[in-house]
């Protein structure tokens, strides 16, 4: 089978504690979503979550305040590949706030835990890893 197209994505995770930031998604359910989009061509994973970070709350990042976490690679149906960049923010005391309010009702703070079911899959995956602690059996 051969690839049609392989899109990118970056995401950024900013936590302080055990919450999480996310957007409130508009819609007619509840549905949740990290900071971060596609990236253009010729952009890095990095460079992209910076421009996005900045449409989308305003804020200034740097490379330096970005700490690669995962990638997750998929099938994204007709023959096309989703790859998406995890990063995590390394000072989450910015002021995120809400840039496009024509694709989300609101950012916010929000208990791990409670995202998990409002979340897409694989972002509920990496959150899901990021917070869970440890388990090993011997």
């Amino acid at each position: 089978m051969k690839i049609k197209k392989h899109k990118q994505k970056s995401r950024l995770i900013v936590c302080q504690g055990d919450e999480l930031l996310v957007f409130q998604k508009i819609s007619n359910k509840l549905e949740y979503g990290l900071v971060g989009g596609f990236l253009k061509k010729g952009e890095t994973p990095e460079n992209a979550l910076i421009r996005e970070t900045y449409e989308e709350t305003g804020v200034h990042l740097s490379e330096q305040d970005l700490d690669y976490y995962d990638s997750l690679t998929f099938d994204w149906g007709n023959n096309q590949k989703l790859s998406k960049h995890y990063f995590v923010c390394r000072n989450a005391n910015k002021s995120f706030l809400l840039n496009e309010p024509h694709k989300f009702n609101k950012i916010e703070w929000v208990y791990w835990k409670h995202t998990l079911a409002y979340l897409g899959k694989s972002d509920r995956k990496v959150v899901k890893s990021l917070f869970k602690p440890c388990k090993i059996n011997y």
